[in-house]
């Protein structure tokens, strides 16, 4: 394996590498190996795919206890590997493949991923995207609950320094993040006191989702190095907004041309483009429990919250869940803004592109946009489910999502979400306890 060139500044990798993939619910795992030896695949169970938040087991045919829980291997995507954010150990990404045949592993998100690239690509297109990641500052590890966000005292929309985080820990994301060969734009302040958004930088689809899915990974584990915590929950604390992983996606040709960008054409945009607003569109209601996979999601997945709750598109309008951002030329892009914070930038990638594919391949239009500021009446009924199992309904009976991501993949990621659902019934929290015990 020819290794890549080490991170500005350095001599050359460390001497360990930490390979790490995700599941199906955006977490990291993975081994540490002597970097000499990254090019040569590990095992696991495939069970870690299969696992809830709990640790329990959800059983689905073809990858349980009917087949033996046999292995999944583990194989490092070479041009993954960058310096990490340890002195130490470099880190890097792999697929899922099965031992034996080598076939891809259908309950691997970033398989799925590629997979949709691939579609793309017989038409002669690449997919360029880039995240936002917004979250909150903790003062405290995030599994010390009730979770305290980090004081602010000096908190402003769009600070910086002491008026985002007086502890120093997002200057020490940024640099770190950059030692690391993890491509961001930088950070700031959100609209909150404690809330911050880190943008990552455009690039390849694929590539864009690695970064993504580590730069969550490291967030953690630099605060929790300090003492404190981070959350990338949909909506921690009820007397505050949510935060979103914004998605921006933009298409370009095989000479590198942005194929969204016409002059000519209203708004600037190309017919392709429109296809692709209209597929997302057409694919609203299915999205969702992807883009917005937990219960707590469902607290941000609101009206009047920013969030991408309505089925509509505008330009340069953050009431639309799909949004044109006013720049056009190589800028001209789409942001879709209802993912949050806890989603798979794999499965959100994945499942937005396979929507705007599908609008690619039937023609479709998306109607008017949306006109007017916030108090604006929405153009359209169509609308987020309300709830996650109303979510999961909506994904299992979209067809062409279904048949884009993988029958076995959105019967497991269900699966998983119906199990989390289910915990939650069977939960009595504090407020019903408040709430009825004084009285009844």
């Amino acid at each position: 394996m020819n290794l890549p060139a080490p991170a500005p500044g350095s001599d050359a990798l460390p001497s360990f590498t930490r390979v790490l993939f995700t599941d199906l619910l955006g977490l990291a795992h993975g081994k540490i190996v002597p970097t000499s030896q990254v090019d040569e695949p590990f095992h696991t169970a495939i069970t870690v795919l299969c696992q809830g938040l709990d640790l329990s087991l959800v059983e689905v045919e073809g990858y349980g206890v009917d087949v033996g829980y046999p292995d999944l291997e583990a194989v490092t995507d070479p041009t993954s590997i960058r310096a990490g954010w340890h002195d130490e150990m470099a880190v890097a990404v792999a697929s899922l493949v099965y031992p034996t045949d080598k076939r891809p592993i259908p309950l691997d998100a970033r398989g799925a991923l590629e997979s949709v690239i691939a579609r793309l690509a017989e038409r002669g297109l690449r997919a360029q995207v880039g995240f936002e990641l917004e979250f909150y500052l903790l003062a405290e590890p995030s599994h010390v609950v009730p979770m305290r966000r980090l004081d602010v005292p000096g908190h402003r929309v769009y600070g910086t320094e002491r008026g985002a985080d007086p502890s120093g820990l997002v200057f020490e994301i940024i640099k770190t993040a950059a030692a690391a060969g993890i491509a961001i734009e930088g950070a700031n302040a959100e609209f909150d006191a404690s809330q911050v958004e880190i943008p990552t930088r455009y690039r390849d689809a694929l590539g864009a989702a690695d970064d993504c899915f580590l730069l969550r990974e490291m967030c953690r584990e630099l605060a929790e190095a300090r003492g404190m915590g981070v959350t990338f929950m949909a909506r921690p604390f009820a007397d505050r907004v949510g935060s979103g992983l914004h998605t921006n996606i933009s298409l370009v040709d095989a000479s590198g041309a942005n194929v969204f960008a016409d002059p000519a054409a209203p708004h600037g945009l190309s017919p392709l483009a429109m296809h692709c607003i209209a597929g997302l569109l057409e694919h609203h209601e299915a999205l969702t429990v992807l883009c917005a996979p937990t219960v707590n999601s469902y607290r941000r997945l609101r009206p009047g919250m920013l969030s991408g709750y309505w089925a509509n598109w505008g330009i340069d309008n953050r009431i639309s869940t799909v949004r044109v951002p006013s720049a056009r030329g190589a800028a001209t892009r789409i942001e879709h803004r209802m993912a949050d914070g806890a989603a798979s930038s794999h499965l959100v990638t994945a499942a937005l592109l396979a929507a705007m594919l599908d609008g690619i391949e039937r023609g479709l239009l998306p109607g008017e946009p949306q006109r007017g500021d916030g108090d604006a009446e929405p153009n359209t009924d169509r609308h987020a489910p309300h709830s996650l199992p109303e979510a999961i309904a909506a994904l299992r009976a979209d067809e062409f999502l279904g048949e884009m991501l993988g029958a076995d993949l959105v019967r497991c990621f269900t699966a998983l979400r119906e199990a989390e659902w289910n915990r939650w019934l069977d939960t009595v929290t504090d407020w019903e306890q408040r709430e009825y015990g004084r009285v009844y």
